[in-house]
């Protein structure tokens, strides 16, 4: 692993800012059978908008050279293949694109060109197996891994401002600068079973209807709507493809529009004429004015279609019997302690229907890579009879039978 420098240059970097350089620096890069890999990062900017806008990409390859790749006046002289290049680099196989917490920065790389970048690895994923959590933040993870303290002052920066300012170039190359060496040393330390639940939580941040909008499916992200009948869903269903349709039309965030309250407000109790849903708890007056009609159309829709069409919920499966409970709460055990020690948040790893499920010995039971690794396989050797919980320095362990 190459050691960090205290006496970095900042100024010894790519800055590319055309078309012809990008495609330049891509060519270079995919030629050279020396880089296998890259640490990747992507500044970006959604503050009043429906798809986040690509403000910068960082990056850093194997051998150290940094690229600062700026997006808005390659895209502004040519919108429609200033920055095939990227995509090139993003969508080569045998590259492997490092980076942290790849959720929100595939997002915005798959909006280049509807592609998916493949062959990734994400550190946030390995850090877990280095007991800093499920969620841990990159600043933290380098601090406690390689001994370097980030500075964390331009994390609320508007990075679409130009000139980009020293402190912000500093900032961004720092993402990729301590990436790679955070990349390095993770793999040099994770074990083959490790490596492998890695491949397969990454592969699943790959599935692109992660991040293509799906207004028909819009209404299944509306929280709190447990307790509602058909009549009322098909109502919340209907309202959220309306708000989602016109939302991306005009690349205004979704919540803008009208709330998910506001949404589940006007299903409880729907309205019939537009000046009814000025009662509506925390419904906007000049929301009103400008969607009431649509609204109401769509509640005219539901009403007149036929009760079959309306959405169900999933049938809850049969509740825990009273020996289901006492394993549920031996299973939970285990779950509590593997929290414990690898700082998980104890509800992001598994829940009771899972276990419940898992108890059942049904298969739908979605407990994959890490989760798969630190918890399924314990689990089931648990409830297969092949291993038992012993107490071993005040704390809860497998033992193998």
């Amino acid at each position: 692993m190459k050691k960090i420098s205290s006496h970095f240059d900042y100024t010894n970097y790519l800055d590319i800012r055309t078309a012809e350089a990008l495609n330049a620096y891509a060519e270079r890069l995919l030629q050279n059978g020396e880089v296998q890999w890259i640490a990747i990062d992507t500044e970006f900017v959604r503050t009043d908008t429906y798809f986040a806008e690509l403000s910068l990409v960082q990056i850093q390859d194997c051998l150290g050279q940094v690229a600062i790749i700026d997006p808005l006046p390659i895209q502004a002289a040519d919108p429609e293949n200033g920055l095939q290049g990227l995509v090139n680099i993003l969508i080569e196989p045998r590259l492997t694109k490092v980076f942290h917490s790849a959720r929100q920065d595939l997002e915005v790389l798959y909006q280049l060109a509807q592609q998916m970048p493949v062959s990734i690895f994400d550190t946030q994923l390995a850090a877990v197996f280095f007991k800093h959590g499920d969620i841990a933040g990159f600043a933290r993870v380098v601090e406690a891994e390689l001994g370097c303290k980030l500075s964390k002052d331009q994390t609320r920066t508007n990075w679409h401002a130009r000139p980009l300012s020293e402190q912000q170039i500093q900032y961004a190359i720092d993402d990729v600068r301590y990436l790679a060496p955070l990349y390095e040393k993770f793999k040099s330390h994770l074990t083959p079973a490790q490596l492998k639940a890695i491949e397969e939580d990454c592969a699943a941040l790959l599935d692109e209807s992660l991040y293509q909008p799906n207004p028909s499916r819009a209404g299944e992200k509306i929280k709190g709507v447990r307790g509602f009948k058909p009549k009322q869903l098909a109502i919340v269903h209907a309202l959220a493809e309306w708000r989602e349709h016109y939302a991306i039309e005009h690349n205004q965030p979704k919540k803008w529009v009208i709330s998910d309250e506001v949404i589940t407000a006007i299903a409880q109790r729907p309205p019939k004429t537009v000046e009814a849903l000025y009662k509506v708890p925390q419904i906007k007056a000049s929301s009103v004015k400008e969607f009431g009609e649509q609204w109401i159309a769509c509640i005219d829709i539901v009403f007149a279609a036929d009760p079959a069409s309306w959405p169900q919920h999933e049938p809850k499966p049969p509740a825990a019997d009273a020996q289901e409970e006492v394993l549920i709460s031996f299973c939970m055990a285990l779950c509590h302690q593997i929290a414990l020690d690898y700082r998980l948040n104890p509800h992001n790893l598994v829940n009771k229907a899972e276990l419940l499920a898992l108890i059942r010995g049904m298969e739908s039971v979605d407990l994959n890579g890490w989760r798969g690794l630190l918890l399924l396989e314990p689990l089931q050797q648990l409830l297969r009879g092949q291993a038992a919980l012993s107490i071993a320095d005040n704390r809860l362990a497998v033992q193998l039978s």
